[in-house]
């Protein structure tokens, strides 16, 4: 009798543990923009740029078309990586499929999110009336910004082997 007991437990835990939950997650649709440079925003929703459309307005500015989703009316920023001071500004509006995006744009009195923040419920899919989440990812700063340990390095070896040139010189000429 226990065998049967324990062994009904050990198919009733094990049918549990791989069967699929009857009451499925709610479904977040996700965008997310990534700032290359001031001339280069990639976009994708879902992971796919099928049916997105990026298109460069000026420096630092684009317009992103999502056919999928219909916005709300809300303004997300994140911080500059670079530079605290600017923002990156996205401009959404109401029942519109696209969004404006401001990169370095100067706000002294407004903070942003940090840079890689989820906005959840920014709007919702044409589909299925999902959710939609947008985050910014910007890696132009570091397109844009010298990195000075490589700059400072190689000066010093050119400096390093023009001495030792005129070293070499001043030891023939003796």
């Amino acid at each position: 009798m226990k065998t049967k007991i324990v062994l009904s437990l050990a198919v009733g835990i094990t049918a549990a543990l791989v069967s699929q939950p009857v009451f499925a997650g709610v479904i977040e649709h996700q965008l997310v923009l990534t700032e290359n440079s001031s001339t280069s925003l990639t976009a994708t929703y879902d992971g796919s740029t099928t049916g997105v459309t990026v298109t460069f307005l000026s420096r630092d500015t684009w317009m992103v078309l999502f056919p999928q989703v219909s916005f709300g009316h809300s303004f997300p920023a994140w911080n500059e990586p670079e530079n605290s001071g600017l923002l990156n500004l996205i401009l959404l509006f109401a029942a519109e499929n696209h969004l404006t995006l401001h990169s370095d744009f100067s706000a002294p009195d407004f903070t942003g999110a940090k840079d890689g923040t989820t906005f959840h419920n920014i709007g919702f899919a044409n589909s299925d009336g999902a959710p939609v989440s947008l985050t910014l990812f910007d890696n132009a700063g570091a397109a844009e910004a010298p990195e000075t340990g490589s700059t400072l390095g190689l000066l010093f070896l050119s400096l390093v082997a023009l001495l030792g040139a005129t070293r070499l010189r001043s030891l023939r000429l003796a």
